[in-house]
């Protein structure tokens, strides 16, 4: 194609199509159509991925008069918007402009031309025989805008990287076409920056779609696409740490598909920002655009993961933070506002990288005092991890000390544990003993690998480096031995220690505010949940109770999410053994759901939560529930040295085996207790508990006077809880001796209202009237007893108690009462299966407890190896156990098994 530059006469043509001789015009010429780079669409070599998503978006678009395409370097706009254009019926006017374009003539003249190529301007169209741009601007929009109006049919016309145009007069007159969009012209502006137009009234008025870097990054399915290579090999997992590492970015997983199909065959944990084809894209596409100012900027903050305005200012000094990262984040360059806080921005990842290499090799002496002055900011604006990181990656390990002892210590119990952690494990140990905060960050670093015994000498050091200190830097210092202190006595179980700790640390803090303890909050609600602890497990029920919810809302306004788990799980606990049944199951319930949704299922301050879930369970006999509970709870506490929970956990274990109807495997476990009891252990309410368990043994196994000898000798000196008393009068009832009985459930009043040993005494009396032949009086007990257990959902105490008396009444009171009709008869149903004092009929084969729990996971999906991760045995043991289990049970397959342990109620 020739033309005529000097009269803009054309002798060839454009597209096929013929052009007129113009009109002359004085000023510039409408450009040449032998320049046809500029307004042709680009052709596209690279095989592509269908993203048919985007072009939907983009033939929706069609229906408002502008879509604007933004983003930064290779997020695949160009390539987009080309695609979608292929073979669609419309004229398509294409226009890429560039630098010299910021000329008002000169680029609408290519904007003419762009739509003469297009075939968008009929050939007697004035437009089509227009020389050159008007330079008068009143006569160069209404020749312009007037004959736009007029195109005959829908076009769309694109101009492409439009953020090379920065010229005012520009962007002032294609913003007036904007406002007043012609009726068949739709524009489609492909930008790298936000552009200068005004956008705003479109958008509010519905007429702008926009595409941005969050449209355009691949999705797993397109990633996966992308990456698919007979070279790579890459599964699921490697291409999404791909996606999650590029944030979708196109361009950076074509740039990984490259890197790891090279020899040598790198992984992907190796394909960084500082990757040579990575850092050469985005020093050319992104870092050399920017001015030095912006370039300095961009490098001096990358130490950050994520910055505003005014850790900006407190890294460069330059008080121009704020708005230098609003201009970085119009201009698209990777440079992203962070949604749920609107005044921070992140760097993408590769970039942050790239930025993080140049500044090492650029600033490298500078980078420590950096990394001091973002972690000064950090704990000045109450940002604790950030500023660990900050001051580990800068080595200044006293300030580390102080940052720990003052405000960190207590992360131990938030969801920033492992941050914490890590910086801990970051301190080398030849500074640990150099400042009495180091040394307590030593002593956390023992408490946290279990050398109990070498933590007193760490605390006795600091507390002689501190004795030449002033008040006010001893006290956070010594508030976090104290904290230390504490959890040792919470380790050996001396809940009197416990309790005395607590109360002396909360006496300190309740004169000290946050300028003097800045973590006193934390450490107030961890007192809290220690001295309720304390009380719950010495036995002073009523002050526990007030404790425990106070810790559980301090915790909560504290942020120390670990604490409040803690406290609301010991909640249930001591509802579930002093007080109601229903609101033990919420409580529990509430503190495993905090748990799961954190990630901590089997923190071991969930125990508590689990073990009273297990109860629950156990009081209402829902066996396999009560299983997988106390699974949960044993995992959970699984390698720690809470001596109080590790008898906690027998117990329930003890518990749920009598359930089942195995004395001697409860008798078994009770026995481990008392071998695996500490000396140190000072937790009477406790040890109450677990003698509470020997004795329904004792009961279930006829050893009735054992129960009476073992209370008579133990109530000498303490006054019995009332579930002791039901206890020893249910001896005394077995033994004849109804007056006995009967004297015993009159006692004193308990201070709760304990529903599961309420319920039980309702049935002993109904027993004992029953002997007394008081027919009125026992069906009155008995319906008092069906009314609370209904409400608590309580069966087991029916089971328990089971004999010929009891089956008796019990089917009495199913003809007499149609309130409770249903339940009625599910007690008698369970009291039938499981015969007299809820041991049921002999089960085939004789199967052991570890054999019945391998059991449980049969009707599941788990493997072999996953139920032995969850029994946290090995493989081989499980196989011997499912070798025993098929043939006591007859069978020789996994599902004839679940088939044949179903038929005879074992799961």
């Amino acid at each position: 194609m020739e033309v005529d530059n000097v009269a803009g006469r054309s002798t060839g043509s454009v597209q096929g199509r013929p052009t007129r001789r113009p009109r002359r015009c004085h000023g510039p010429p409408v450009p040449n159509p032998g320049d046809a780079a500029k307004v042709s669409r680009p052709q596209l070599l690279r095989a592509r991925i269908p993203r048919q998503r985007l072009s939907d978006m983009l033939d929706a678009a069609l229906r408002v008069p502008v879509t604007l395409v933004c983003a930064g370097a290779g997020w695949g706009k160009t390539v987009l918007v080309s695609t979608w254009l292929e073979g669609q019926p419309f004229p398509v006017a294409w226009l890429t402009v560039d630098r010299a374009d910021n000329d008002v003539r000169s680029f609408w003249s290519w904007v003419v031309l762009a739509l003469r190529a297009a075939g968008a301007v009929p050939q007697d169209d004035p437009l089509e025989e227009l020389s050159c741009v008007p330079s008068n601007v009143e006569e160069r929009m209404r020749v312009l805008t007037g004959r736009v109006e007029r195109l005959p049919s829908p076009t769309v016309m694109v101009i492409d990287d439009f953020h090379e145009i920065d010229d005012p007069e520009v962007l002032g007159e294609l913003g007036a076409l904007i406002d007043r969009p012609p009726p068949n012209l739709h524009l489609v502006l492909i930008s790298r920056a936000e552009p200068a137009l005004p956008l705003h009234r479109l958008r509010l008025a519905g007429g702008l779609v926009e595409i941005r870097g969050d449209d355009l990054a691949f999705t797993a399915e397109e990633a996966s696409l992308l990456l698919a290579s007979p070279v790579l090999h890459l599964d699921s997992g490697e291409v999404a740490a791909l996606r999650e590492r590029t944030e979708g970015w196109p361009a950076g997983l074509q740039l990984a598909a490259a890197f790891l199909a090279a020899p040598g065959g790198p992984a992907v944990s190796d394909f960084t920002g500082d990757v040579r084809a990575v850092d050469e894209y985005l020093s050319t596409e992104v870092l050399a655009a920017q001015p030095p100012r912006l370039l300095r900027f961009l490098l001096l903050t990358s130490i950050c993961e994520q910055i505003c305005g005014g850790l900006a200012d407190a890294i460069i000094r330059d008080g121009d933070g704020q708005r230098t990262l609003e201009e970085l984040e119009l201009v698209n360059d990777f440079v992203v506002r962070i949604g749920t806080k609107p005044r921070w921005f992140r760097y993408h990842p590769l970039l942050r990288d790239v930025l993080r290499h140049r500044l090492s090799l650029e600033y490298a002496l500078a980078v420590p005092e950096l990394h001091g002055r973002a972690a000064r900011w950090h704990l000045t604006h109450g940002s604790i991890v950030a500023a660990l990181d900050h001051a580990t990656a800068c080595g200044d390990w006293r300030f580390v000390g102080h940052v720990v002892v003052s405000r960190a210590a207590p992360l131990m119990l938030s969801t920033d544990q492992p941050a914490l952690l890590n910086a801990l494990r970051e301190i080398p140990a030849a500074v640990l003993t150099t400042t009495a905060e180091l040394m307590v960050c030593g002593a956390l670093r023992l408490f946290e690998a279990g050398d109990w015994d070498a933590i007193p000498e760490r605390l006795a050091g600091a507390r002689e480096l501190l004795q030449d200190r002033p008040e006010g830097e001893r006290l956070p210092v010594e508030t976090t031995i104290r904290a230390l202190e504490l959890g040792m006595h919470r380790v050996a179980g001396d809940m009197p220690a416990v309790v005395a700790e607590t109360t002396r640390l909360l006496a300190t803090l309740s004169g000290s505010g946050p300028a003097e303890i800045p973590a006193a909050a934390q450490y107030r609600a961890v007192a809290l949940n220690n001295k309720g602890v304390g009380l719950l497990w010495q036995g002073r029920v009523d002050l526990a109770q007030r404790y425990l919810w106070n810790a559980s809302t301090a915790a909560q306004a504290a942020g120390t999410e670990l604490a409040e788990i803690s406290a609301v799980g010991h909640l249930a606990l001591l509802e579930i053994m002093y007080g109601s049944a229903q609101e033990a199951a919420r409580l529990a319930e509430t503190a495993r759901e905090l748990a799961e949704r954190r990630g901590w299922t089997y923190a071991v301050q969930t125990v508590a939560a689990h073990l009273a879930m297990t109860l629950v369970h156990v009081r209402r006999r829902e066996l396999a529930p009560a299983d997988r509970a106390l699974r949960q709870g044993r995992r959970a506490h699984r390698g720690e040295p809470d001596a109080a929970q590790r008898l906690a956990v027998l117990g329930c274990q003890a518990e749920l085996a009598l359930v089942k109807g195995d004395p001697s495997v409860a008798r078994a476990v009770l026995a481990q207790a008392h071998r695996q009891r500490d000396p140190r252990i000072r937790a009477p309410a406790l040890d109450r508990w677990l003698l509470l368990i020997e004795s329904q043994v004792d009961l279930r196994t006829g050893g009735y006077e054992a129960v009476e000898k073992r209370y008579t000798r133990f109530t000498r000196d303490v006054t019995p809880t009332f579930a002791e008393r039901v206890c020893r009068a249910r001896a005394a009832f077995a033994m004849g001796d109804v007056h006995g009985a009967e004297a015993l459930l009159t006692g004193p009043p308990v201070p709760l209202s304990e529903t599961v040993a309420t319920v039980e005494a309702h049935i002993l009396t109904a027993l004992i009237a029953d002997a007394r032949r008081q027919g009125l009086r026992a069906v009155e007990a008995l319906a008092d007893a069906f009314a609370l257990a209904e409400y608590e959902g309580l069966i087991q105490p029916f089971i328990a108690m089971a004999g010929d008396r009891l089956e008796r009444l019990v089917r009495r009171q199913s003809l007499l009462t149609h309130r409770n009709a249903e339940f009625v008869a599910d007690v008698l149903k369970a009291m039938t299966v499981t015969g007299r004092g809820g041991i049921a009929p002999a089960r085939p084969g004789g199967l052991s407890e570890r054999e019945r729990e391998v059991l449980s996971y049969l009707p599941t999906m788990l493997t072999a190896g996953d139920i032995a991760a969850e029994l946290g045995v090995s493989i081989n043991t499980v196989k011997a156990h499912l070798r025993s289990i098929y043939r006591k049970l007859n069978v020789v397959r996994r599902r004839e098994a679940v088939t044949s342990a179903r038929e005879h109620g074992l799961i």
